[in-house]
């Protein structure tokens, strides 16, 4: 039974000792997440101040870490205790993630794709929408990482999280006010 939990820990471990080892150039850059508590206390009092929103409720800080649109090479949180950085290819945006001692891209479902409309927060989390007739609201979906194995990383899924207004700055949200 120990024997099983070290090989288990080692398999969680070794793959991230294995990528200071590995080829420098062939590894994209991914800074390291930084989150700060002022900032999402910032975030909630810009979003109750803007008239035009509801309040965020259960909403996970959504506000982009640096622009509303993703760029390559930017860190993601994939999971608890992994992440990975957001590459442009020639099909479009994709997650590459150090797993099983190599880089791997990470497979992308659910009911919107992974490009145009795509985010990063302050906490590394990967969001989406896609707007509505009615300006400023949009449909949000989260972007997090379902199954996987020690050999094969996981799938990244979109789930929605409902309708979101953010202001036209997309520097404040909230849920969608009635009416």
């Amino acid at each position: 039974m120990i024997a099983a939990v070290v090989l288990a820990c080692a398999a969680i471990v070794v793959p991230f000792g294995l990528h200071a080892l590995d080829h420098p150039a062939a590894v994209p850059a991914v800074a390291p997440l930084q989150t700060s508590p002022s900032s999402t206390t910032h975030e909630h009092h810009r979003a109750t101040t803007d008239s035009a929103l509801g309040s965020q409720g259960d909403l996970p800080s959504l506000l982009p870490a640096a622009s509303p649109s993703l760029s390559d090479g930017i860190s993601v949180r994939v999971g608890d205790i992994t992440t990975g950085a957001v590459r442009r290819m020639p099909a479009g945006w994709q997650v590459v993630v150090r797993w099983d001692g190599r880089l791997q891209p990470l497979t992308a479902r659910g009911p919107v794709s992974l490009g145009a409309g795509s985010w990063v927060s302050h906490q590394g989390l990967l969001y989406s929408r896609v707007a509505t007739p009615t300006p400023g609201r949009f449909r949000v979906y989260a972007w997090g990482a379902q199954g996987g194995t020690v050999y094969t990383p996981p799938t990244l899924v979109a789930t929605s999280l409902g309708e979101v207004c953010f202001n036209q700055a997309f520097t404040a949200f909230g849920g969608c006010p009635a009416g």
